[in-house]
């Protein structure tokens, strides 16, 4: 029989055993969990780092991206001018010749000259547009609409039969209108000139325009209505594509409706369009009201 102190021996020697055993797995554990929260700490401080840094070289980015959209914009704007000066001097040059009473070849080829050089004209103020559109922040500000229309007819009162359309504008509102302005005369410009450029003269039709806003379901609605040409069926759901073009009759780049629809697009609008063969066409567009 083994001794009572024996056996008390061999208890005290094996909680022994068993508390060595916990204390090796405490310290194990406590040292496993402090070297995780070390490299936690580290890791955290490296995506700490990593943010800080993108964020200075995004920073630093926008930055130089403001610089590039701001040089770009000079550019645009001195090449347009410098450009468009020369074009209006041989416009005045061509409408000088043609006071000199020339014959039938030299007219001619001085209105062949003047339409080409009204195309190149055109063109860079198209370019304008698109640019002022694409990088320009959207200023919200308060328009009489009927003045404002009335103001942007004027730049075409000596365009070509101009004397011959009646012009109509109307706004039963009795509010004024509250959008971007440099981009309201945007879409407003295009759509007068495309209603002139497609008029129909010397025929039993007396041409007009109709310039129309209204407000429909709480949104702005303004609707450009001629009763000149008519787009063909099959090209009503093309006209915004860049430089297309239905006819070459009439001088133009194609980008016309195409920089109307991205500037309505900048606005949350949307443009419509409904033409009949012979009889006309109409634009609609919706913008949403501002307060």
């Amino acid at each position: 029989m083994i001794p009572f102190y024996s056996l008390f021996i061999q208890m005290i020697y094996g909680w022994d055993v068993i508390l060595l055993g916990l204390l090796f797995l405490f310290f194990v554990s406590l040292g496993s969990y402090g070297l995780g929260m070390n490299i936690r700490d580290k890791r955290k401080k490296a995506l700490e780092n990593l943010v800080r840094i993108r964020t200075v070289e995004l920073e630093k980015a926008n930055e130089e991206l403001k610089l590039r959209n701001s040089e770009l914009d000079r550019f645009v704007y001195s090449a347009s001018h410098d450009l468009s000066s020369p074009l209006k001097s041989i416009l005045g040059l061509i409408n000088v010749a043609k006071l000199e009473n020339p014959g039938d070849d030299q007219l001619k080829y001085l209105s062949m000259m003047q339409k080409s050089v009204d195309k190149l004209e055109s063109f860079i103020e198209e370019v304008i547009q698109y640019s002022r559109n694409a990088r320009l922040p959207i200023k919200y500000e308060s328009h009489h609409f009927k003045n404002f229309t009335a103001d942007i007819l004027q730049g075409y009162q000596y365009i070509t039969n101009y004397e011959k359309i009646s012009f109509e504008i109307e706004d039963d509102t009795g509010e004024p209108i509250i959008t971007d302005g440099m981009r309201l005369r945007i879409v407003l410009n295009n759509l007068i000139s495309n209603a002139i450029k497609f008029h129909r003269i010397n025929e039993d039709v007396k041409p007009v325009i109709r310039i129309n806003r209204s407000i429909v379901s709480n949104r702005n609605v303004i609707s450009v209505q001629d009763n000149g040409r008519g787009i063909q069926s099959e090209y009503t759901e093309r006209v915004f594509e860049m430089f297309f073009r239905g006819t070459e009759e009439i001088p133009g780049s194609g980008l016309g409706l195409y920089i109307l629809k991205e500037t309505v697009n900048r606005l949350d609008g949307a443009v419509t369009v409904e033409s009949k063969v012979g009889k006309g066409t109409t634009f609609i567009i919706s913008l949403p009201m501002v307060e």
